[in-house]
């Protein structure tokens, strides 16, 4: 035989062997979830322990962290995975996988070690296997994966506290119990969570899904029948990063070519004292500054506004006080009222002060379209108001884009 082909020969027969000592025999149930589990591994940087050749691999996984620990001859290893699923936005269907890992210290990797080999979970099969294990569509599954050098199981267990009494369901639970004190494993998931920046949408795997309020930008034409041009602007977040702002600005200018205008700013913080959805609260501030033509005369205004109040889910009321700067000085009080009608996606505003016998007030009406979400642009709104600012008189119209 020529050299060159006993060579192939045995490169051949080399590649098999070891093609064929990487293939495990495979235990326990892996009908419904094994192929989808390949690909989360890859997604994790998990490790594949059905090409592992150490000594021993462990693997539990829960919705949002996955716990391993690998004995090889360099000894004990594990990590701490947690993971979470994140939409951009509310509206989208798109998810990424975020996730962060955690070197366990090799006393936490012993601690481990002997959970495992103490309890009793590794002699477990599936839950499919244990008679009278129920099942159902809400609750957690848990995942187990262990193997050696021959061997790799794969089982699952599908809400081991609604198991009642039966011995192999004790044996899960008091097995997750000591592996989650031992590790502290929802600090360290609250802490992974509480990092997250605070927009889009979190699931951890479950049915359980927590969304955060979109920032807010919004653009558009202000005008008026006395005050034709105009723009308007306003930006609103509830986060800014991992920082929880709560707070808004808007800036409505409307002016004339005759050199009369009227600049209206506003800052809000809301969610103070009060802050669930239903039920928060508010502080703003409001600075105008108009110059009107009043019956033939010019005349120059300056106002700054303050109020708190509360939102109650789709209505709102505040009161305050305005400092009038004007030919002279005045204080008086403001008072605020706001509803929001769901079904017709329209707002109403009403905003009034009071100066001695002189009641200013201005009705605000928004009518709002809703858009693709996925668009630059989300919604769009129609505005019209009508203003009685000491006898004068003014009909506001606009049209706000949401991006």
């Amino acid at each position: 035989m020529k050299p060159q082909i006993a060579l192939i020969l045995i490169l051949c027969l080399s590649s098999f062997q070891t093609a064929f000592s990487q293939i495990k025999k495979i235990e326990g149930d892996t009908t419904y979830w094994f192929k989808g589990d390949k690909s989360f591994q890859k997604q994790l940087d998990l490790k594949d322990f059905e090409k592992s050749k150490d000594e021993f691999n462990f693997r539990f996984r829960n919705h949002g962290q996955v716990i391993e620990i690998t004995k090889d001859s360099s000894g004990l290893n594990g990590t701490i995975t947690n993971y979470i699923y994140h939409t951009k936005k509310t509206t989208e269907y798109d998810q990424d996988t975020l996730y962060n890992k955690i070197i366990l210290s090799l006393e936490q990797a012993r601690n481990v070690y002997r959970i495992v080999q103490s309890t009793g979970i590794l002699e477990l099969p599936s839950d499919n296997e244990i008679k009278k294990w129920r099942h159902g569509l809400d609750g957690i599954t848990y995942f187990i994966e262990h193997a050696d050098q021959q061997v790799y199981w794969a089982k699952h267990y599908w809400t081991p506290s609604s198991q009642d009494s039966i011995p192999e369901a004790i044996t899960v639970r008091n097995f997750l119990k000591e592996l989650s004190d031992t590790l502290n494993l929802e600090e360290i998931y609250t802490t992974f969570r509480n990092d997250l920046p605070k927009h889009g949408c979190y699931s951890s795997g479950g049915t359980g899904v927590t969304c955060y309020a979109s920032n807010s930008l919004e653009l558009g034409y202000s005008g008026a029948t006395k005050l034709p041009l105009g723009f308007y602007g306003s930006y609103s977040a509830s986060y800014i990063g991992k920082a929880a702002v709560n707070s808004g600005i808007a800036l409505q200018y409307n002016f004339d070519n005759s050199g009369f205008y009227h600049l209206n700013f506003q800052a809000s913080k809301w969610n103070i004292f009060f802050k669930k959805a239903s039920f928060y609260d508010f502080i703003a501030y409001n600075y105008q500054n108009r110059k009107l033509d009043i019956h033939h005369a010019t005349h120059q205004f300056e106002n700054h506004q303050i109020k708190y109040g509360l939102n109650l889910s789709n209505f709102g009321f505040g009161a305050g006080l305005d400092y009038l700067k004007h030919d002279d000085e005045k204080m008086g009080g403001h008072i605020y009222a706001s509803k929001w009608f769901s079904k017709t996606k329209i707002s109403t505003v009403l905003i009034s002060s009071i100066f001695d016998n002189q009641i200013n007030y201005k009705l605000d009406l928004r009518k709002s379209f809703y858009l693709n979400q996925r668009s630059l642009i989300s919604q769009f709104s129609l505005g019209l108001a009508y203003e009685c600012f000491f006898g004068y008189r003014d009909l506001y119209f606009g049209l706000y884009f949401s991006l």
